[in-house]
């Protein structure tokens, strides 16, 4: 016969959860960013690290009510919730205070097990709290009761409970363990959460703020070289200004039948170029006398080499107030309206189109310019100007030149395949069949170049 399995007591977060107080605090983490996991790198699907903290502590520690519960763990929480009764009344929230307060009037009423874990789980409820997550006096408390209900539970003396996380994303979990006194262990399949689990988990407790201090030298002496390699193709504004994004749209040409030479269409789903209540400034097509959107006969070099003789809309950005005032976006649902024919080519020939042209990104058409001056603030939008077409040439003719001066195995855009997530990702369907497809010509420079000074 097999032993019996061993008995042990039931965990607070099988018996009680101050649930209401603790999402309470997960709402407002939402806004915090100083000093938050969060900055380091966004991530999907965020777990909130005031409920992780919460969450972990009460899986830890076992419930002082239940009659499994070893008087060891007993006797050091009821040590601990009596010195935090009468010493971190400022610490304690508003429903925590009046309970903590008759426990100093009357330590004894924590000789009651019920009221011990009442304790625990306002204790709990509190240290969720964010403005409480780096308090010396939370911290002891909780690593204390983390290495108690260790020991009493049979952890070999002076080693610490391990929490494993096999798909720890954004490391919230392996964080919180790590705070409240345990090990942590954390996997996951993506390079990119491994990376920044061991940021935090490893990275910053052994290194501290000399990381920090490492971080900032090193990222301005790249951002300093980058940019002096970087400036020929990035020109200023006649007036000085300083280009901080560049608005680009894919192109197809309208199917519309009878025309003489094909209308090149922008994609873009709306016009809005910024809806600031004092400053709005939006799209809109340049029209004639009759009402009819003003083209020029343009050549439009596609990337496979092939090169036609096309019209080209032309608008300019205006200041609108309204939704009324503006003229509607070229694309809807995947298809695309010509703004000179009104025809309106169907999602199935747009995907066609672009797929030929790999997603059509290094053919785009270049929509707008944002900048902005060092002597006031606020940003300019202006039209494109022939000083940022030759901008855009040069840069590609410089990227080709390295491609072809490269000599290693790994390639120097990045040619991962991408996958279809339907619904979630569908630039598959539109010809961007890797993740080089996503970037323009001059992206892919700049791409290139940073990666070239951050492994110098």
């Amino acid at each position: 016969m097999t032993d019996p399995l061993p008995a042990y007591p039931k965990r607070l977060i099988e018996v009680d959860l101050p649930i209401a107080r603790i999402s309470t605090h997960a709402r407002r983490e939402k806004s915090i960013r100083h000093g938050h996991i969060s900055t380091l790198h966004i991530w999907w699907a965020r777990r909130p690290l005031a409920a992780c903290r919460a969450v972990i502590c009460a899986a830890l520690w076992p419930d002082p009510a239940d009659p499994l519960c070893p008087n060891a763990f007993r006797e050091t929480a009821r040590r601990l919730m009596t010195t935090w009764a009468v010493n971190q009344g400022k610490h304690q929230g508003a429903e925590s205070f009046p309970r903590f307060l008759k426990i100093q009037q009357k330590p004894t009423l924590l000789d009651d097990n019920h009221t011990l874990r009442q304790a625990l789980l306002d204790f709990i409820a509190d240290f969720a709290n964010w403005d409480n997550s780096t308090v010396p006096a939370y911290l002891d408390t909780s690593r204390a009761l983390t290495q108690a209900a260790h020991e009493a539970l049979g952890g070999e003396p002076g080693t610490r409970p391990l929490v494993v996380d096999p798909f720890a994303g954004g490391g919230s979990i392996p964080l919180e363990a790590l705070r409240v006194g345990a090990d942590s262990f954390a996997s996951d399949l993506n390079p990119v959460p491994v990376l920044l689990n061991k940021v935090v988990l490893e990275y910053i407790p052994k290194y501290g703020q000399r990381l920090a201090d490492e971080v900032a030298k090193w990222g301005e002496w790249v951002k300093k070289e980058t940019e002096k390699e970087l400036a020929a193709f990035y020109p200023k504004s006649s007036d000085g200004g300083l280009p901080i994004a560049y608005i680009w749209a894919r192109t197809i040409l309208s199917e519309a039948p009878g025309k003489e030479l094909p209308v090149e269409v922008p994609l873009f789903r709306s016009p809005w170029l910024a809806k600031d209540r004092n400053a709005p400034r939006s799209l809109q097509w340049l029209r004639d006398s009759t009402g009819q959107v003003k083209t020029e006969i343009a050549r439009h070099s596609y990337a496979n080499g092939k090169e036609l003789r096309v019209l080209r809309p032309l608008f300019e950005i205006v200041e609108r107030h309204s939704q009324r005032d503006i003229d509607p976006g070229t694309s809807r649902a995947g298809s695309a309206t010509c703004p000179v024919t009104g025809y309106t080519t169907l999602v199935n020939s747009v995907r066609s189109q672009l797929s030929e042209r790999n997603g059509g990104t290094d053919d785009a058409r270049l929509m707008c310019v944002i900048t902005t001056q060092s002597h006031s603030s606020g940003r300019t939008f202006r039209l494109s100007t022939e000083s940022d077409l030759r901008a855009v040439q040069t840069a590609s003719r410089e990227l080709k030149k390295l491609l072809t001066a490269h000599q290693g195995s790994d390639s120097l855009i990045p040619d991962g395949k991408l996958n279809h997530l339907r619904g979630f990702f569908n630039v598959v369907l539109y010809g961007m069949g890797t993740w080089g497809d996503l970037f323009t010509l001059r992206q892919k420079l700049a791409l290139v170049t940073l990666i070239r000074f951050v492994k110098q």
